[in-house]
């Protein structure tokens, strides 16, 4: 008969000192402190911007459709809007689901934080909000912040503040303002506290013991960065252009690219691009050798008049454009020009005088003579160049003729002591110190400006603009100034 003596093996001697030490360890486990719970500081205070703005979202509309029913409603009964509208979304939000919409965006919520004393910051469970909790939050954050606002607009009514030192009123406002500043003195260390430890972020989440923890900490902290990036794209971008603007001339950049579709490459493909008659009821022709130009004819060049066309001759147009500027009737816009009409044939009443040079015996027989020249011009063009010239000779001979009418001589214009229609006193932009613009006095148009006026246009920051485009554009006649000279005035 053998006897089995087995050999111990090597741990079982070093386990056998240790296993009442481990049973110690095993009853004790439970009263372990867990691993302190870090909250970011930043994610806390994000969610508290984002429910500001929520709330600025929501009411602005509201306030707005209100104001709209009662005009001083932003001063009377603001407070009233935000209470309701912070105390609905504390209902869809706090007491719901235990945290507030910018939280949720967060991954955050509100949890018991008296229940996690002693060591159990970091359990697997957080316990929820207490009923206390729940109905004195709004209390401290919504009902208390109104009324101290509504406390304030009373006494400001009803000036406590300037009430005597012994009065009742002065020491409540005095009371007030005193609290207010404690207040804010313990708000600021109860941030320094949060900014220590990242626990508590207002006095009100440290009185009821409300913290803000993660509500899935499997959740990685993915914080997006393009509305940001976004922002300062845009903020980069609208200060370069506030720094490029000042350096760029509208009105030289206008010009340039008006001119621009005068080359023949670009009026070409303009021309290829529009259909034929578009093409050329907007003037673009093309050659016999295929270049592309814009017409030139008579039918193609309107009368050039501009605003102040009829003003006296002894009148400043630039004078009298200030003056509507500052009256305030001034519209900015160039008088619709006259189109070229086509003769009626039917009679007309003659002028009571034989001898007047547009309407009597004298100007019918000149269009009669005019009419037969013109007529056998037509035949000669139809016969060489076809029907189509006809009728661009006609329209050159009409414009003519109502050019010839519209002569600064023929014009009839207003006295000088009269009025404009929008009640404007001629008298008041008479000329000081006289000067005829060039090459409007060699014209005969007759358009004449003070001298601090015009010397203003030739010589301001616009006049190398105006040279490069050929002139400054006179608002009487349209021409391009390029001078101006000294009126000499006749003596008596």
């Amino acid at each position: 008969m053998t006897h089995d003596h087995r050999v111990p093996r090597f741990f079982e001697e070093a386990y056998a000192r240790a296993a009442p030490q481990i049973a110690n360890i095993r009853t004790q486990l439970p009263k372990f402190s867990s691993p302190p719970l870090r909250v970011h500081r930043v994610s806390q205070l994000d969610a508290d911007l984002l429910d500001q703005e929520l709330a600025e979202l929501l009411a602005e509309p509201v306030r707005s459709a209100l104001s709209a029913v009662r005009p001083n409603f932003e001063t009377s009964m603001e407070p009233e809007l935000y209470l309701a509208l912070r105390l609905i979304l504390f209902k869809f939000s706090v007491y719901d689901h235990a945290a507030t919409y910018g939280a949720m965006l967060q991954n955050l919520r509100y949890r018991n934080e008296w229940a996690h004393q002693k060591g159990l910051q970091s359990t697997a469970r957080d316990m929820p909000l207490a009923p206390i909790q729940l109905a004195l939050y709004p209390l401290l954050t919504i009902v208390v912040p109104y009324a101290y606002k509504r406390t304030k607009m009373y006494m400001s009514k009803n000036a406590f503040a300037d009430a005597p030192s012994d009065s009742q009123e002065y020491f409540i406002w005095n009371t007030l303002e005193h609290s207010m500043k404690a207040w804010n003195v313990l708000s600021l260390v109860n941030f320094c506290l949060f900014l220590w430890n990242g626990k508590y972020r207002t006095i009100a989440d440290r009185v009821l013991g409300m913290r803000l923890t993660y509500a899935s900490r499997a959740l990685s902290r993915n914080v997006s960065f393009e509305f940001l990036n976004r922002q300062l794209v845009w903020n980069a971008f609208t200060e370069f252009l506030l720094f490029l603007l000042p350096l760029i001339k509208p009105n030289r950049l206008i010009r340039r690219l008006t001119r621009l579709p005068t080359h023949p490459v670009v009026l070409g493909s303009i021309y290829n691009a529009l259909p034929q008659k578009l093409a050329n009821r907007v003037g673009l022709i093309k050659g016999d050798d295929g270049v592309v130009a814009l017409r030139t004819s008579a039918r193609a060049r309107p009368v050039q008049r501009g605003r102040y066309w009829k003003l006296p001759l002894e009148c400043c147009a630039l004078c009298f454009q200030r003056l509507e500027r500052e009256a305030g009737v001034d519209v900015d816009v160039r008088p619709v020009e006259k189109k070229p009409r086509p003769r009626s044939k039917a009679l007309s009443i003659p002028s009571a005088n034989p001898l007047h040079p547009k309407k009597g015996l004298i100007a019918r027989r000149k269009r009669r003579t005019e009419d037969a020249k013109r007529s056998m011009q037509s035949k000669e063009a139809q016969h060489d160049h076809g029907a189509s010239d006809e009728a661009e000779a006609e329209a050159e001979a009409e414009l003519e003729l109502e050019a010839e009418s519209e002569k600064p001589e023929h014009v009839e214009r207003p006295s000088l002591l009269a009025a404009s229609p929008n009640g404007i006193k001629y008298l008041d932009a008479l000329a000081n110190v006289p000067y005829a613009t060039v090459p409007c006095a060699d014209k005969g148009n007759g358009c004449t400006y003070c001298y601090y006026c015009i010397a203003s246009q030739l010589l301001g920051e616009n006049a190398e603009d105006d040279i490069q485009d050929g002139g400054w554009e006179c608002i009487r006649c349209g021409e391009r100034v390029t001078s101006a000279a000294r009126v000499e005035m006749e003596d008596d």
